[in-house]
């Protein structure tokens, strides 16, 4: 119980019930104490109801605090009934109360925080576990207080050990190791959260010196287990646990999670010591201890599965010992479907993209599986199995993001839509401000307050969330109907080529003629070698001009690699490329030996077929871009007189300029008139640097008076143009994410709203690069499209004889690649009707002399 019985509590109770008036602030406290005295599930019902009543009806700070308690105590008896997510609603609205109307005299750290916080954790709300442990740490520490400080340095080990990020928990827990003034208990807390990290680490030593001072302590002991199995000693590991065990099960205080989660690490025990059929039974313990009435080898139904990681990991673990396939894609649905709901409560894209990095492993697993069953059968339901994961697993931040500002296009005048579009902008721009400071370390207390605005602002998204999906049936997947892009490619009168990158290997699906293939290529040491080779000599201008020979070979051998010899000739084809594959430029790979060092003659597959990429077959399906006007926006930036001078710059400029673009040149070209026009245009063209960023500094593009980081394009409100060129380097390269691919300037324009995009994959030659930019739009001005443009503008390059061959190595020409629709060039009907007006006038003289040339026959 967080809040005592009042002196009286009788007596008030009588009273109130032969309807003595009393004030708001003592019903708000009478309603929690009645419920606390016999606490039920029915109970919590009646609660909520009278809660609802006292939020229209508070208006005091006393009654607003009252409010807090009740709220807190509601979700403290909610979570022991096992109702998480109403939980976390209930103390999301007490932290919000609390600190919106800026109210004391409570221990909000104890009782709503840290509880708070636990229940992100368990829910895999790993960014709102941070940001609320950070709020909390922050008050900790402002107040003085000691215990909560330590409580918030191990709560947020826990969240950082959940994320893979060992080193960071092992740092914060070493150093709050050296405050002399923590607690005997804190201090075994510590080490025992140290020592999981050393295990993670490989530090079995580290961790064994720390385990000996915490001899009687069921975690301690469980990890001791575990360091005796990494050690060999497998009886020993099995000794331990079994100690642990009995320790664990003396508390009567364990809810139904820690024992879940008791019987997994048991399970992962069994495993490693390859008892299989011990394993199984932990994991169905486990499974028992969540859903206790479910019955023995019966699949639970997905309505009794919720947003919980302990589900995951049973279900993970029950389908990894499956025989069955059926079964074994059976365990692996659950496990989705308990990340889906999982996803559903995550509001930022940090938080989505670690949730879809498990997925993705996921994802991968099953792949593996039906390829295994499709060599024995060649079954065509398992290749569109295979493809249909495949195709869920991809971009699901990205896609969840377009489906967003789909239903808003749909609905224009939604209150909840709209609201939804701008907490989003707000929150990235509230990310890019938290982002820059931390680059920068400056003001650490506005910091603390982004980071409680970052908080506050998700709890309302979040709420807005849930309205929507109540108002609008929220998919659980993003399937598609290979129907529909068999159709789809048959208009486009196109081919597809879509890979699936994996750990040890990738696949690959082609789709022509309404057929599709199915191949395994394996991640071997000599096939990384040839992608890594071929990579590489982009690296620099030198590397494919020093020995152009050796770079063809190499690029017929990824050509072959890639499986591209089944592809129909000059057909269209549209690329998905996947894993490392984003970093490879296709146009540049060569269809068959050549001993020519003549770039111009080598016989890349630009010269075989027209390519387009895209991030997803859904995307490839849904962009029909039909261009709403020709208004291009150009921003130039230059930086003369500076090292980072672009003196080709100035041509793009001046091809732009006779075409009547709005052109922003110099110092025009900064961030804040970029931001103010970037929804007025039809085609925006951005000419200046860009970085790709790294794991702790995220993607930039360059402005005259400043950088812009890719959270800030995510927020760009109301940004759809029918075309992004990105004229700068390393556009579309970025820390590669699995599943969301590159985290890169060119993906932050998709996120915002752009249709079709053209970017770079390399440092681009600022030369090279005013060329074809020259020659995408003098062809873009004759053929309005957009796909034609892009390969016309390469073929151009690779054929103007004022070009040097050393200039025309693909490192120049072949860095753009174009993400978007494969538009047709738009017909000119003047040239048809001039055309039929010369063919009416010469038919017309012909036809005049040829009367003339009979009446002088018949005379």
């Amino acid at each position: 119980m967080q809040f005592g019985n009042f002196n009286f509590f009788w007596f008030l109770f009588f009273f109130s019930i032969l309807g003595f008036s009393q004030n708001l602030e003592d019903q708000i406290y009478d309603a929690t104490d009645i419920f606390i005295a016999k606490p039920s599930v029915s109970g919590l019902e009646i609660l909520r109801n009278k809660e609802n009543q006292f939020v229209s009806e508070v208006n005091t700070k006393e009654e607003q605090l009252a409010l807090v308690i009740l709220s807190c105590n509601k979700a403290f008896y909610e979570k022991k009934f096992n109702q998480i997510n109403n939980a976390i609603k209930s103390y999301e609205f007490a932290w919000k109360n609390y600190s919106v109307n800026n109210l004391a005299n409570y221990d909000i750290i104890e009782y709503c925080l840290k509880p708070l916080a636990h229940l992100y954790t368990i829910t895999g709300n790993y960014t709102l576990a941070e940001n609320t442990i950070k709020s909390y740490l922050f008050l900790a520490e402002k107040e003085g207080n000691s215990f909560q400080k330590t409580a918030a340095i191990l709560n947020l080990s826990v969240v950082y050990h959940n994320t893979g990020n060992h080193k960071m928990a092992a740092s914060i827990l070493e150093k709050e190791l050296q405050n002399k003034n923590i607690s005997t208990k804190q201090r075994a807390d510590l080490e025992n959260n140290l020592a999981v990290n050393y295990i993670a680490l490989k530090k079995y030593d580290d961790a064994s010196s720390l385990l000996t001072l915490n001899k009687d302590d069921y975690q301690s002991i469980k990890n001791k287990a575990f360091i005796s199995l990494q050690k060999g000693n497998s009886v020993l590991a099995r000794s331990e646990f079994e100690k642990a065990k009995n320790l664990f099960f003396q508390n009567e205080n364990n809810t139904a999670r820690d024992i879940a989660n008791f019987y997994i690490d048991e399970a992962s025990l069994f495993l490693k010591l390859n008892n299989n059929v011990l394993a199984k039974q932990s994991y169905t313990n486990a499974l028992k201890s969540l859903l206790p009435f479910l019955k023995q080898n019966i699949l639970p139904e997905k309505s009794n599965i919720y947003g919980e990681t302990a589900f995951i990991n049973i279900f993970d673990g029950l389908a990894f010992l499956e025989k069955s396939t059926t079964r074994k894609l059976a365990f692996y649905d659950l496990s989705f479907h308990a990340s889906s709901l999982i996803n559903e409560n995550l509001v930022s894209q940090e938080s989505q993209i670690l949730q879809q990095v498990e997925d993705r492993k996921r994802t991968e697993k099953c792949i593996d599986i039906l390829w295994k069953e499709y060599e024995k059968e060649k079954s065509s339901l398992l290749l569109k199995m295979a493809f249909k994961y495949a195709e869920n697993s991809k971009n699901t931040v990205l896609k969840e993001r377009n489906n967003q500002k789909t239903l808003l296009q749909r609905f224009p005048n939604n209150k909840d839509l709209k609201l939804q579009n701008v907490l989003l902008s707000k929150q990235e721009s509230l990310i890019n401000e938290y982002v820059r400071l931390q680059i920068t370390h400056d003001n650490p207390t506005k910091i603390v307050k982004l980071n409680d605005d970052l908080t506050t602002l998700s709890i309302e998204l979040k709420e807005v969330n849930e309205r929507i999906n109540k108002t609008f049936k929220k998919n659980e997947d993003f399937s598609l109907s290979l129907d529909t892009l068999e159709v789809k490619l048959e208009k486009d009168k196109a081919q597809m080529l879509y890979y699936f990158w994996g750990k040890d290997c990738f696949y690959s699906f082609y789709f022509n003629h309404n057929k599709i293939h199915w191949e395994r290529i394996a991640l071997d040491k000599k096939n990384i070698d040839i992608l890594q080779k071929f990579i590489h000599y982009f690296d620099d201008s030198n590397a494919i001009n020093n020995d152009v020979l050796a770079f063809s070979s190499t690029a017929f051998s990824l050509f072959n690699l890639l499986n591209l010899k089944q592809l129909e000739q000059h057909k269209t084809l549209v690329i998905i490329p996947d894993g490392i594959l984003h970093f490879i430029s296709f146009d540049a790979l060569v269809t068959h030996k050549s001993e020519t060092t003549t770039f111009s003659k080598i016989p890349f597959l630009l010269f075989q077929n027209k390519m387009a990429y895209q991030t997803n077959a859904a995307f490839y399906i849904q962009n029909n871009t039909s261009k709403k006007n020709n208004k291009i926006a150009g921003f130039f930036p230059v930086f003369k007189n500076t090292n980072a001078f672009l003196e080709y710059s100035i041509d793009e400029a001046k091809v732009l300029e006779k075409n009547n673009a709005v052109l922003f040149m110099n110092k025009n070209a900064n961030r804040m008139n970029f931001k103010k026009n970037t929804t007025q245009y039809s085609i925006l063209h951005l000419s200046t640097h860009g970085t790709s960023g790294s794991f702790t500094t995220p993607a930039t593009l360059v402005f005259y008076d400043d950088v812009m980081l890719v959270n800030e394009l995510y927020g760009l409100e109301n940004c759809n143009p029918d075309l992004v060129i990105l004229s700068a380097c390393e556009t579309g390269v970025g820390k590669l994410q699995k599943g969301e691919g590159s985290i890169s300037i060119a993906r932050a324009f998709q996120y915002a709203g752009a249709k079709n995009i053209l970017f770079s994959l390399w440092k681009i030659n600022d030369y090279a690069t005013a060329e074809i930019m020259t020659n995408f739009y003098t062809n873009y001005f004759n053929n309005h499209s957009f796909f034609e443009s892009n390969y016309n503008s390469k073929k151009d390059y690779l054929q103007n004889e004022s070009i040097s061959n050393a200039k025309k190595s693909p490192y120049y020409w072949s860095a753009f690649v174009y993400y978007g629709v494969i538009d047709t060039p738009k017909t000119s009907y003047l040239y048809y009707l001039l055309l039929g007006l010369i063919t009416c006038i010469v038919l017309f003289l012909i036809y005049g002399r040829f009367t003339r040339f009979l009446k002088r026959k018949e005379i």
